[in-house]
């Protein structure tokens, strides 16, 4: 029973074992030249080139805004500063970050991607993820097209290949609807590109 699980963890929380070794912070470093465990993202980049990479994309154009505050969460006040992380990337990366870019070049918004026409875009959105709430969870057009997994987490909906019978029935028919969308779009590109040639 729940009560039981919190028990237990209780125990095992109050009651540590003496000689368990201390967390190295290193282990949780990106790769990559000056890196620190504050990155670009305050909710952690990951580890290795994963995290390198991750690092880069939040110094350059995917700036996320993001601070803590003490009133609101169990976490110690942290308020975003565009100036920390303008120096942050560039002693890392030798970048500045322009967090408006997307938007002034490309209209990377819902108006904008429909304005310009783009299309054969796929949001996929795990709802159990706390960064769905600023995705894309509705279709904008037949090609500009939003997939949402009720019960998906962080990447459990796009995060490589895995056992089907390890997924939920959500993640698993989401993946054969993509499948089946991509499979389709890609004979519509041909089919239109055989068209005009």
């Amino acid at each position: 029973d729940a009560v039981s699980v919190v028990r237990d963890v209780l125990i095992n929380f109050l009651s540590p074992t003496v000689d368990a070794p201390c967390l190295d912070m290193r282990s949780q470093l990106p790769t990559g030249p000056h890196a620190t465990v504050s990155a670009g993202d305050w909710s952690g980049v990951g580890t290795g080139p994963g995290g390198e990479s991750w690092d880069f994309q939040t110094c350059t154009l995917l700036v996320e805004a993001i601070g803590f505050d003490a009133q609101a969460s169990m976490f110690p006040s942290r308020p975003w500063s565009l100036a920390w992380l303008s120096q942050h990337c560039l002693t890392r990366f030798g970048v500045i970050p322009h967090p408006h870019k997307l938007v002034q070049n490309w209209r990377f918004d819902a108006a904008g991607l429909v304005a310009q026409n783009a299309s054969y875009i796929l949001f996929t959105n795990g709802l159990h993820d706390g960064w769905s709430v600023s995705g894309f969870q509705q279709n904008l057009t037949d090609t500009l097209v939003a997939v949402n997994f009720p019960t998906g987490a962080h990447h459990s909906d796009l995060s490589g290949p895995t056992d089907a019978a390890l997924n939920t029935n959500d993640i698993n028919k989401g993946r054969d609807d993509i499948e089946a969308m991509l499979v389709h779009w890609l004979h519509d590109i041909r089919e239109a590109h055989r068209q005009s040639s």
